[in-house]
């Protein structure tokens, strides 16, 4: 598995997210890592 991850990240307070590479979270002992292959995000949750 790679180390990194695409993202969807709102990083300012500006109107927009942005896609970004990151670091794929380190999972500890109670923790499961789900991989996401389809999503969407409605308009209205991201004002």
């Amino acid at each position: 598995m790679s180390n990194m991850m695409k993202a969807l990240v709102k990083a300012k307070a500006e109107p927009g997210i942005w896609m970004e590479e990151v670091p794929v979270p380190e999972i500890g002992p109670n923790d499961v890592l789900i991989k996401i292959k389809k999503t969407a995000i409605c308009g209205t949750d991201v004002h």
